[in-house]
């Protein structure tokens, strides 16, 4: 099962840069932000993804003590969320790794 959501993931990553390599990367779609986090936990930090990093990352909450990492991780959660075709294992996954970490 995890060689096949990896071997997925990788399908989409190689389609979606031929797709984007003529286009400007939208940093505030849930969908690219997935696949570039994705690229990211696997330890790929691609140029064209730096938008979408930054715009997960941007999204914080903050309370009357600073940083409130459970709420951030609910923001953060929601917005990945908003793309559908998104590998709810996979989300999960950056969400163990980045969800809660200040940005």
């Amino acid at each position: 099962m995890k060689k096949n959501t990896l071997m997925a993931i990788g399908l989409l990553l190689a389609v979606n840069h031929a797709v984007l390599a003529d286009e400007k990367v939208d940093s505030s779609d849930p969908c690219t932000v997935v696949l570039c986090m994705y690229g990211k936990l696997q330890g790929n930090n691609q140029s064209e993804c730096s938008g979408a990093i930054g715009k997960f990352f941007s999204l914080s909450k903050f309370g009357r003590h600073g940083f409130d990492p459970w709420k951030t991780f609910i923001k953060r959660r929601d917005f990945l969320g908003g793309c559908s075709t998104a590998d709810l294992a996979v989300v999960g996954d950056i969400m163990k790794q980045f969800g809660k970490m200040r940005g």
